[in-house]
């Protein structure tokens, strides 16, 4: 599907999903159903006197690659990590003495809290949440009912998950009002500003000149700019949960993890290099597996093209091919599952548990690695555990993994905001870890956690039941 991807598009299940989860009316989904020119700056063939304007799958793809790259994420990046330490810092549940501990109800509900206010606001500018002070928890509320629009239940059937919905769209309408409204468009040094309080981040505003050039409602504006909000949130966050989780369950990773990201740390500012941050092999390698371990998003490619061959199949013109992550991240005859466990007789790391090392090779475990290996290898293996100097010298290895590991889609449609996704994660994790001391309540309640498959196949899996924590400030 991805190596053909110039042969497919992605437009109707585009289309689906505007319709049916953000909920754009059919007025303005003609926007997109009448663009056939494709995502390439030449439009296809047929198309070549399509009105530039109304070219919105194009200056879409254009926009998120090019202001979610370079300078622009750069910006993006150093905006979420001080807004959410800033967050951190500020917290009221968390004691101001090192001294005392907090025990939270949730670890996810707080850490989604944060991420969330710092990466709306790093997005959307700094209006948001004074003018709708409710938003997260109607985000939430809304994400918690995506299955439902996706089954296109009507109102008169679900009006809660309705409801929600217009309350969440309600408040974006009210933030692109103030932007709108407020924001000097003739003023050039705003105008091509990396970021300014009212629209927040370049993106933002690009995409809103975009539909005015569309010529879409505003009612549209706002469902669109709903779906970026949730493109934005909704999978990273989760996949964090998983990541910071499982470093706690696994004795001894915590001190690993702290070791690793303290010389990204300056002790004196609390400042970091977020590049260096995330070139750290163990820290990446857990970041991997919890993408691994959480995404079941649904991949969904159309031929454009009536002889269109896939695996020796032919394709009918308009036919759905569909895949999802989530399989072949637990394909048992692919993945290492380390060595046979003598107590058990079952492998040390199934597919469907969360193994910190999975993606990282050793230079003296010839064990190690993501993919299976020979079973003679796993008997001659010593296996003794890891140290703080092996991480040291760990590689992260992703290559040969691609067709059982696609998180991010792939091909010309890959995901653009996975590299802003990748540094919000990674700085979330190492930030709340430098400024915390965390504590599992019950450890054995803890390791029952699962992915809560209610939410399959939307994207990446929440976990399926409250996990309790104890928290303190570090004394820094």
């Amino acid at each position: 599907m991805f190596k053909n991807s110039r042969d497919m598009t992605a437009k109707p299940l585009t289309i689906v999903a505007l319709r049916d989860s953000f909920g754009v009316a059919v007025k303005d989904l003609g926007v997109f159903i009448r663009d056939g020119s494709g995502i390439n700056s030449k439009p296809t063939e047929g198309f070549e006197d399509f009105n530039p304007d109304h070219r919105i799958f194009h200056t879409q793809h254009r926009d998120l690659h090019l202001l979610l790259s370079g300078l622009s994420l750069d910006e993006m990046t150093s905006r979420f990590v001080a807004k959410y330490t800033d967050k951190l810092e500020k917290s009221s549940e968390i004691p101001k003495s090192s001294n005392e501990w907090a025990e939270l109800p949730d670890l996810y509900s707080f850490l989604r809290n944060e991420m969330f206010h710092a990466a709306t606001e790093s997005l959307c500018g700094e209006h948001m949440f004074r003018l709708s002070p409710n938003f997260a928890r109607e985000f939430w509320d809304f994400d918690s009912k995506m299955m439902t629009y996706l089954r296109r239940l009507p109102r008169w059937m679900s009006p809660k998950a309705w409801r929600i919905r217009d309350q969440a769209l309600a408040s974006v309408k009210r933030w692109r009002k103030n932007a709108s409204e407020n924001f000097d468009s003739q003023n050039e040094e705003l105008a091509n500003a990396e970021y300014e309080p009212l629209w927040g981040a370049k993106i933002m505003r690009a995409r809103d000149v975009m539909f005015i050039k569309a010529e879409l409602s505003d009612d549209a504006r706002a469902s669109i700019d709903l779906g970026m909000l949730w493109a934005t949130n909704a999978n990273v966050i989760p996949a964090t949960l998983w990541a910071l989780l499982n470093v706690y369950l696994t004795p001894g990773l915590p001190a690993r993890v702290l070791a690793e990201t303290s010389s990204c740390f300056d002790s004196k500012t609390g400042s970091f290099d977020i590049a260096t941050l995330c070139s750290k092999p163990l820290l990446t390698s857990i970041y991997h597996e919890a993408l691994r371990y959480s995404v079941a998003l649904t991949i969904a490619r159309n031929p454009l093209t009536p002889d269109f061959k896939l695996a020796g199949w032919k394709m009918e013109l308009g036919s759905l091919l569909i895949s999802n992550p989530w399989y072949g991240g637990r394909a048992t005859d692919f993945w290492n599952t380390g060595r046979i466990a003598a107590s058990s007789g079952q492998p040390e790391h199934p597919v469907d548990s969360f193994w910190a090392e999975r993606f990282l090779e050793y230079p003296d475990d010839p064990a190690s690695g993501p993919i299976r290996k020979d079973d003679s290898v796993y008997r001659s293996a010593e296996g003794k555990p890891k140290t703080i100097e092996d991480d040291k010298r760990a590689k992260v290895v992703t290559a040969g993994v691609q067709g059982h590991f696609y998180p991010y889609g792939g091909g010309t449609k890959i995901c653009p905001g996975r590299f802003f996704a990748k540094q919000e994660m990674i700085a979330a994790i190492a930030v709340l870890m430098q400024k915390f001391e965390l504590e599992l309540v019950d450890l054995d309640a803890a390791r029952k956690t699962k992915p809560d498959h209610a939410f399959f196949p939307a994207g990446a899996l929440p976990p399926d039941r409250a996990v309790p924590v104890k928290m303190r400030r570090r004394n820094l």
